[in-house]
């Protein structure tokens, strides 16, 4: 269905981008042409800010766990919608249930996806990973809250959060979600 030109955009701008662009899109023209809007499309909730969220860690749902190339584009909308942490968990079941165990990659994917419902949250725009650290990011003019005292990893920048990553965030992935949900309890 996707040919080779549009995975090079995909791959230019990052998956939840061309989601929210397509879903623009697709709101558009429906509109132009007098079609009712299907919620159920790859429609975006407006109020969700677009979180960037740049790990190194392989995320996409392989082919040979899910075969049928229609059946992964639905999936990955599926999971461009979600935005709470219990349908994160409730999708994992299904994946489970429909796929078989869950590889690493896809996990990674569901991992990812947390931690920008999460960032979201705490009022992030990215979280990347910069010089062996990891950075969270809040918009221009925001200044970050003080230093976390339980955090000692962690030191303010002018407007981000530098977390040092003395080791592979795969080996730490609990870190990142107790680090998130500090910053959103201390909002």
């Amino acid at each position: 269905i996707l040919g080779t030109r549009q995975h090079g955009h995909i791959a230019s701008v990052g998956f939840h981008l061309y989601t929210r662009l397509l879903a623009d899109a697709v709101k558009r023209t429906r509109e132009n042409r007098g079609l009712p809007l299907d919620k159920n499309d790859l429609l975006i909730k407006a109020h969700q800010p677009l979180v960037t969220i740049d790990l190194p860690i392989h995320t996409t749902i392989p082919a040979p766990y899910v075969p049928d190339l229609d059946m992964r584009l639905k999936l990955y909308r599926r999971i461009a919608n979600i935005d709470s942490l219990d349908k994160v968990d409730i999708l994992a079941e299904e994946f489970n249930d429909r796929f078989g165990p869950l590889p690493q990659p896809v996990k990674n994917l569901l991992y990812q996806l947390k931690i920008k419902i999460l960032a979201a949250k705490a009022g992030l725009i990215s979280i990347g990973h910069e010089y062996r650290q990891i950075v969270l990011r809040y918009p221009e003019g925001t200044v970050p809250p003080p230093m976390i005292s339980d955090q000692p990893q962690v030191r303010p920048g002018k407007s981000a959060l530098w977390v040092e990553a003395s080791t592979p965030i795969e080996d730490q992935p609990q870190m990142l979600i107790d680090l998130l949900e500090t910053l959103i309890t201390s909002k």
